[in-house]
């Protein structure tokens, strides 16, 4: 049997870099969510700041309306090759539409006030630059806002077809992690709803093929 390094060097490795905003309460005229250069502003009265990229919430402040909007203004408007989805209710991920070294350097802010209302990390994580494979080993520490939230995504340049996932310490040992693994279009979850969880000192990886 491979190790998995071994097929990891093998076929080659490249992931997006990611992160996801929660929203937890409703926001408010004048917030803003800044991912990089750009600053999305939510606006009720057509008063944005100049040189803001303006999200109309008038009428949809709560996580349920005003969620779809700042997807869409950021997959219209943003201007670093980037994509977002929502993929829950309050639940927006944000990530890298092509696997590049300068990804991860993109500072993630918010002047959201909502409880709960804020980026699971202050920049963008999770990438690397290769070449592009059908199948691929990923490897990252877990963060402590998937530990809180219970689940933790990769998303790949391409449409997942297979996933594996598992976990193990930072000593190198590997953990009875005994959670799912599911996959939508280009991402895996990976969720802690088995007795067994991870920390934030252990390491996820993801075996995925497209």
């Amino acid at each position: 049997m491979r190790r998995l390094t071994e097929y990891s060097a093998g076929v080659g490795r490249k992931r997006v870099a990611q992160n996801i905003l929660r929203l937890g309460a409703n926001v408010a005229d004048a917030e803003t969510i800044t991912i990089g250069r750009d600053v999305f502003e939510m606006d009720t009265n057509s008063t944005s700041t100049a040189g803001n990229i303006a999200v109309n919430v008038s009428g949809n402040l709560t996580p349920t309306l005003a969620g779809p909007l700042i997807v869409a203004a950021i997959n219209t408007y943003n201007t670093q090759k980037l994509v977002a989805v929502q993929i829950a209710v309050g639940v927006i991920a944000v990530y890298g539409n092509e696997p590049t070294a300068g990804l991860p350097a993109l500072a993630c802010t918010e002047t959201l006030a909502g409880a709960g209302n804020a980026w699971d990390a202050a920049a963008m994580y999770g990438s690397n630059a290769g070449v592009v494979p059908q199948t691929v080993i990923l490897q990252r520490a877990a963060i402590a806002a998937e530990v809180t939230e219970g689940n933790a995504y990769f998303f790949l340049p391409f449409t997942v077809v297979s996933a594996i996932c598992f976990v193990r310490t930072s000593a190198g040992v590997t953990k009875a992690w005994d959670g799912a693994v599911s996959f939508t279009g280009n991402r895996v979850k990976m969720d802690n709803a088995g007795s067994t969880d991870w920390a934030a000192t252990d390491v996820l990886f993801c075996l995925a093929s497209g």
